[in-house]
């Protein structure tokens, strides 16, 4: 089911599980599927990733120090579970957006899972989020022509310098992005958007110089050209030290960039076509306890992969579980049948606690 990699990244010492059988697709942050109950389905097929951002949400990257595993994902695993959420939703205009707790480009098989989600009945839009480093002129042009229908290209900073910042990464070359990003707008059928984090008192000057790059490079041909977004700490990401921007100010902001740009920042769910649709079924309630099988690492120290001990070989409705407990225990758990209690369902992805261990 699950099966490790033959060696492990020898610069993080984190151990890379590739998912190469059947396994609950629904229920982990780490990898699969996560709905929000709209018509958007987010599919996770690595969490690998080369950049080590500062502002990080997940703390991707050869930096992280919080993380000890990585996963990838096989390409029928996903596209099985996804057919089978797209066939329980219903709807015909599904997107499906390629992202997750690292770099989708560095997927190996990314041009055959683009292809086979785009065969699905019902999957209307394809677009996939990327920092693009990872990606050159012909996987672009793959990538477009087996269905991939928009880039959102994560790009902070025009300026080289304070692009690599803001990267972590010192070989982060944004004029390289730039160039790519210009050959996809010339060459393809796909869209760019761009979608810089705004990180307050770092790149505040590098907010216009993209919005203006935007609209030079004629990206946005079916979609508003910028979507940007604001930096907002979070439990396992990577803190900067700046002053938190509300919401209320943030808004306030765009509202006058697009005034002085004439260009639409603040999008509404029609112009990406976001609808509700039928949610998945939340298996498990918070504080129930339920017995499951600890099968290996979870994403982050402390954490760990679980199965619950019925399955019913649906993606609808089996979950994977994290389990959180001391990395000490790995040489204990692994393998292990115990009872957790669920401490949190959001989006129903399940979050537990060993029970009497």
């Amino acid at each position: 089911m699950l099966r490790e990699v033959e060696k492990v990244q020898e610069r993080t010492g984190r151990k890379i599980i590739r998912i190469v059988d059947h396994l609950p697709m629904v229920g982990t942050r780490a990898f699969g599927i996560v709905d929000m109950g709209t018509n958007i389905i987010e599919v996770r097929p690595t969490s690998l990733c080369p950049l080590s951002c500062i502002f990080c949400s997940v703390n991707a990257g050869p930096r992280s120090r919080i993380r000890w595993a990585e996963y990838v994902v096989d390409v029928d695993v996903l596209v099985e579970a996804v057919r089978e959420v797209v066939q329980y939703k219903g709807c015909k205009r599904i997107e499906i957006h390629v992202d997750g707790m690292g770099e989708p480009g560095t997927y190996p098989y990314l041009v055959d899972l683009v292809q086979e989600l785009k065969d699905i009945d019902g999957v209307r839009v394809i677009s996939m989020q990327t920092r693009l480093v990872t990606l050159n002129e012909k996987k672009l042009l793959e990538l477009s022509e087996a269905g991939l229908d928009r880039f959102n290209v994560s790009i902070d900073a025009v300026d080289p310098d304070k692009a690599r910042h803001l990267a972590g990464t010192e070989w982060y070359n944004v004029e390289r992005v730039i160039e790519l990003v210009k050959y996809v707008v010339e060459n393809t059928r796909s869209d760019v958007v761009f979608t810089p984090v705004w990180v307050p008192g770092i790149n505040d000057d590098e907010i216009p110089k993209i919005i203006e790059l935007a609209k030079s490079l004629k990206v946005g041909k079916r979609w508003p050209p910028v979507l940007i977004q604001k930096y907002v700490p979070h439990k396992h990401g990577r803190k900067v030290p700046v002053r938190d921007m509300s919401w209320r100010e943030f808004f306030k902001k765009l509202k006058d960039l697009e005034t002085k740009f004439n260009i639409r920042l603040i999008p509404s769910p029609e112009d990406f076509d976001i609808h509700k649709e039928r949610p998945l079924p939340q298996v498990f309630r918070r504080g129930e306890t339920i017995k499951v099988r600890v099968i290996d690492r979870g994403i982050f120290i402390n954490e760990y992969l679980a199965l619950p001990l019925k399955l019913s070989g649906s993606h609808v409705q089996d979950r994977s579980i994290t389990v959180i407990a001391s990395s000490k225990l790995e040489n204990v758990l692994i393998g292990q049948k115990i009872k957790v209690r669920i401490i949190e369902n959001r989006n129903n992805i399940y979050i537990a606690e060993p029970v009497d261990f």
